[in-house]
């Protein structure tokens, strides 16, 4: 209580609140879910190539509210999302109370023009070891839908409840949880393949969630991402291989959303700058539950085993296999790596992801 009357007393002297929200509009709680791939796509053979269960549907299928950016102008696939994520390093054995903030928080971010999607990620698995273990992730219909949630009294509301001392109290909370800052991300989704919602029943902006601050949350979903790191000049031909192919995804029970995710700047969107963390793209696929994935990844891996054994038993023609035969470039700098995630607190729309 002390510290936080301090914070309070010092951000009262030197900035108005008004002020303070703009310091917070990128840097803050939050801001702003994907097939998995094992492996980089394979170039294609025909309009729509196999590859087990993560087939992904032609370009030449509809894509709903389909919007275009500066960032789309040079690209084949027009994005159709726009998605925001914080990334948090929470401190060890303060988990329970960073999810806590966050169950306890007043929002309406469900009730707001262009939103599509929210969950907190807990990271479970897999990944570098230097990744946040905790993620906001909100899927919008656009940029434009975002960024008046960001200027408009709802993004005030749920940071801090609009006065100084509010925004004081969460800072203080923010400095107890986490280390450092959080730090944003911004993607463009693309291709995206979605089941109905299910929004709260009361017509609520946000879940109402038991929070004790001393154990986690019970997980709702759970999300996979594959992240890649495109070499410049191929991010076309990456896109490209993904829309070549055909989904059946939605044919599998616990399937909830998923999006190809295209990076868009890096501290503000759209700012032309690298990646913090050199990602260029990633899959954002959402589940019920792990058992659920499990389930499509057990089938995906089969698939791919048969089309390589096929592979093998045909690569005898004949030919001389010492021949020499000019390799395309790889179209990744390096190796895709995964993150795997609990999903908290999520929150959905009639439309889906």
């Amino acid at each position: 209580l002390n510290f936080t009357m301090r914070m309070f007393k010092i951000l009262s002297s030197v900035v108005t609140t008004t002020s303070v929200f703009a310091l917070l509009a990128f840097s803050s709680i939050p801001s702003s879910s994907d097939a998995f791939v094992m492996l980089p796509p394979s170039k294609a053979t025909s309009p729509k190539t196999r590859i087990g269960a993560t087939e992904l549907r032609s370009l030449s299928s509809p894509t709903s509210t389909e919007t275009s950016s500066p960032s789309d102008a040079a690209s084949a696939i027009p994005s159709s999302r726009f998605v925001v994520q914080n990334r948090f390093r929470v401190r060890e054995g303060r988990e329970a109370a960073f999810e806590k903030r966050w169950a306890d928080r007043e929002s309406r971010l469900g009730t707001l023009d262009g939103f599509r999607f929210f969950c907190m990620l807990r990271k479970v698995g897999g990944g570098d070891d230097t990744d946040p273990n905790y993620v906001s992730c909100t899927v919008w219909e656009n940029y434009e839908n975002f960024e008046a949630w960001r200027t408009g009294d709802a993004f005030k509301e749920a940071h801090g409840g609009g006065t100084v001392r509010g925004v004081a109290s969460m800072l203080a909370a923010s400095l107890r949880n986490a280390k450092g800052k959080p730090k944003p991300a911004f993607w463009r989704g693309l291709l995206p393949e979605v089941v109905a919602g299910t929004p709260p029943p009361d017509g609520e902006g946000w879940r109402r969630v038991e929070a004790d601050g001393e154990t986690k949350i019970p997980a709702d979903c759970f999300v996979a991402m594959n992240r890649f790191s495109v070499r410049p000049g191929m991010e076309d031909a990456f896109e490209g291989r993904f829309a070549a192919r055909e989904s059946v995804l939605k044919d599998y029970d616990g399937f909830r959303g998923f999006l190809l995710l295209r990076r868009d700047g890096d501290k503000k969107a759209g700012d032309g700058k690298e990646p913090d963390d050199g990602y260029t793209h990633s899959t954002f696929s959402v589940w019920t539950s792990k058992d659920s994935f499990d389930a499509w990844m057990s089938d995906s891996k089969k698939t791919a085993a048969e089309s390589a054994s096929k592979k093998e038993d045909g690569s005898s023609d004949g030919k001389d296999d010492n021949s020499e035969k000019k390799k395309p470039p790889s179209i990744s700098l390096r190796p895709p790596i995964p993150a795997f995630y609990e999903g908290i607190l999520s929150l959905e729309s009639s439309p889906g992801i």
